[in-house]
């Protein structure tokens, strides 16, 4: 049968498609109504579920009621229009993201010196309301760089009190590895390939430095990281800024390998070693 381009929509919030729809119709419909029967015609049903699902979809109530409006050929219920607009009008005024550390402070002053103190930049430090601050960076290393801005700032535990020195370990602990059981997985080809690509171009370019002045643009965490997947595998050396412990920014150049939590494997033409780079820290990248 010959697809159709309009819907029926019901009094009960459903929606009947009377013959095949067409695929831009089937495709945008299906991310906000739900089949509830199929057959020589089929049945769409809206929920307050299937609504939230178009609105995570990236579509606004407007947008939703425009389109039933122009693909329907019975005017909208006004049961359904409340529905969506209830719906569009809840969503997203809960929101959810990730920090691995906070950073609280009653003195607003204090938190936009720290927003605005370029040695902190590395930290990617981002405000979520006048008094914190979060960060991606774990939190006893959030307290060693403020520390060493000059600032004082006490750990907190998750209940709210402070964390005494008595409290805390003497010095600075790594996690231990976890014990392996069975065989040691071999790298894959395609590291063993970049990996042979970066010496040889490394080799090539081994006694290059980067020029006096030259300025590494800066990029965001999704940049970078966009930046560096685009060049592993290909026979490019990079120059990246990379920001030690103190708050400074060195640059380096670089042969990439690959990238594995959080972090960069990559050849540094300086000591002509394969070394680890946290990609936190990386503040810039761009071709050598």
């Amino acid at each position: 049968p010959k697809p159709v381009d309009h819907i029926l929509i019901q009094a009960d919030n459903t929606a009947i498609a009377p013959g095949p729809l067409t695929i831009e119709i089937s495709r945008h419909l299906s991310t906000f109504a739900d089949i509830e029967s199929r057959g020589g015609a089929t049945v769409y049903r809206f929920s307050e579920s299937s609504i939230r699902r178009g609105l995570d979809h990236g579509h606004s109530g407007d947008e939703i009621r425009t389109f039933l409006t122009k693909t329907s050929k019975t005017p909208m219920p006004q049961p359904l229009e409340y529905l969506i607009t209830d719906v569009a009008r809840k969503h997203g005024r809960l929101k959810v993201g990730y920090a691995n550390t906070y950073l609280r402070c009653e003195d607003e002053a204090t938190i936009n010196q720290i927003l605005g103190d370029k040695r902190l930049e590395h930290l990617r430090l981002r405000q979520i309301a006048p008094q914190v601050i979060v960060s991606d960076t774990e939190s006893r290393e959030t307290i060693e760089e403020l520390r060493s801005a000059g600032y004082f700032p006490a750990g907190e535990s998750n209940t709210g009190s402070v964390i005494t020195a008595a409290g805390q370990t003497r010095a600075k602990s790594r996690p231990k590895p976890p014990r392996i059981i069975g065989e040691a997985v071999e790298p894959s080809q395609t590291i063993l390939n970049s990996a042979v690509r970066a010496l040889r171009a490394g080799e090539k370019a081994s006694t290059r430095q980067p020029q006096r002045g030259a300025e590494v643009p800066r990029s965001t965490a999704n940049e970078t990281m966009d930046m560096l997947n685009k060049y592993i595998g290909e026979e490019v050396s990079l120059i990246i800024g990379y920001a030690d412990t103190n708050g400074g920014v060195s640059q380096r150049i670089i042969d990439p390998i690959s990238i594995s939590l959080g972090t960069l494997v990559a050849r540094d033409h300086g000591s002509g070693e394969v070394q680890h780079f946290r990609i936190p820290r990386i503040t810039g990248v761009t071709p050598a």
